[in-house]
């Protein structure tokens, strides 16, 4: 699974079936375990969506591969918006954010291996 960055203040909005709703809106009838949550639209054979805390999720999912160019596309574009809306991100931004964080990790990883 992969870990996103929710901005500030956004993380609220998810409480309470606010998450669920954003999915529902994008992928139609979700299934929810916990705070687990899982679609699936066109060729996006699975999302599964953790909300972990109201400033990070966790994000998994899984593609067919045999699935059309349209299917495809419109099933990156509705991954997208759902993604722009629940972290408050555009795409770019989510990027960077995950850059800046494997940075950091790698950087205090080498620092604890120094010290070792």
């Amino acid at each position: 699974m992969s870990s996103f960055e929710i901005k500030r203040g956004h993380g609220k909005t998810l409480e309470d079936g606010g998450l669920k709703s954003l999915m529902t809106e994008e992928f139609g009838d979700i299934t929810e375990e916990n705070n687990h949550f899982t679609a699936s639209f066109k060729a996006l054979k699975q999302i599964n969506v953790e909300f972990v805390s109201i400033t990070e999720i966790r994000v998994k999912t899984e593609m067919d591969p045999d699935a059309s160019l349209e299917d495809a596309t419109e099933s990156h574009q509705a991954y997208n918006r759902f993604m722009e809306a629940a972290t408050s991100f555009n795409a770019k931004q989510r990027v960077d954010r995950a850059k800046a964080r494997a940075k950091k990790e790698a950087k205090a990883a080498a620092e604890k291996e120094m010290q070792s």
